[in-house]
């Protein structure tokens, strides 16, 4: 039977989507560019203690530190920076320290989100669509991130609108 003709009941998926509490637990962002930008913005709505590790970071992310949502460590990555993390995601150009911050993670059983490649990953980066009340992760199977990304903006549309009707 193909998959498009089996029904939603069979189709079994490798991960199960798990919420965890947030309070007093240290997440690692090992990178200063757009695409750590995105996940520290992402990490920010949550109650983590964030701490960004890099050379250099773009504005937007100078702004998040100037605002007192995250710790910046301008560095790079050594494998002191994950002691005491519970969650890391390597976002840096580089593609020798991602894979080196996801074996290192991986090895003290921290989770570990690498940017670039998605086999090195014990957990996929969650797209996010919150309203007040709601938090909505959104992920694919990480062969099609325009497709997440716009489902993401669908459901962050539809609970605009229901809180614009409340």
């Amino acid at each position: 039977m193909g998959k498009l003709q089996k029904s939603h009941n069979s189709i079994k998926h490798d991960y199960f989507p798990i919420y965890i509490n947030s309070n007093d637990k240290k997440a690692v962002v090992i990178g200063g560019g757009n695409i750590a930008a995105r996940r520290i913005k992402t990490l920010s709505k949550f109650n983590f203690e964030i701490a960004v590790i890099s050379p250099e970071i773009n504005e937007e992310i100078k702004e998040l530190e100037k605002n007192g949502k995250i710790t910046f460590i301008k560095d790079s990555f050594k494998a002191e920076y994950l002691e005491g993390a519970f969650l890391v995601v390597a976002a840096t150009n580089d593609r020798e320290v991602n894979e080196k911050v996801g074996r290192i993670s991986k090895e003290n059983n921290i989770f570990v989100s690498v940017a670039d490649k998605k086999e090195e990953c014990s957990f996929y980066f969650p797209a996010i669509a919150d309203d007040e009340n709601i938090v909505v992760g959104i992920c694919g199977n990480g062969s099609n991130h325009k497709e997440v990304s716009e489902k993401a903006e669908g459901i962050r549309n539809y609970l605009n609108k229901e809180a614009d009707i409340n």
